[in-house]
């Protein structure tokens, strides 16, 4: 996630104009609207197949990087967020760094949440209200994004008139 946010938000400085910066979130917007509808309407199959869980940091590293969900998740915060909030320089890997400490919790978390709901979570119908769940904050932070960066964005933005 480090390497991620880095990354981007490097890239995010040199690709996006602030003048465009309403129209980027408002197309960030439509495309987690998208996900959103697309993880509602998932259909869940849940296998008892056991894996191979061995694996190597590179594994890992390489499976994260390649990581559409990763993708999303730091692409908004890396390109949106990072510029409206004048995070430039060496701000970039400062805030990459907490977000990424931040998003190693989550990992852990799942693993705790696992060995507590155990044979809960392998049930269908409870991955179903998890995707709904999921769909519905997802939802909210496009909402959320849409107002804060499209149609009130600070002063010293330019206004996307609609």
């Amino acid at each position: 996630m480090f390497i991620l946010f880095v990354l981007l938000g490097y890239l995010g400085l040199q690709v996006i104009n602030r003048q465009f910066l309403p129209y980027v979130s408002l197309i960030g917007c439509g495309y987690i609207l998208y996900i959103a509808w697309k993880v509602a309407k998932a259909k869940v199959q849940v296998n008892d197949a056991s894996a191979d869980a061995s694996l190597s940091f590179f594994d890992g590293l390489f499976m994260q990087l390649l990581n559409p969900k990763a993708l999303v998740a730091t692409l908004p915060i890396a390109t949106i967020q990072f510029p409206s909030a004048d995070i430039t320089g060496a701000a970039i890997v400062f805030w990459s760094l907490i977000l990424a400490i931040l998003a190693f919790g989550a990992p852990t978390s799942y693993s705790l949440a696992g060995l507590v709901l155990g044979k809960q979570v392998s049930r269908t119908g409870v991955f179903n209200v998890f995707n709904k769940l999921m769909a519905v904050l997802l939802v909210y932070v496009a909402l959320m994004i849409a107002y804060e960066h499209v149609l009130t964005p600070r002063q010293d933005h330019y206004k996307l008139n609609l």
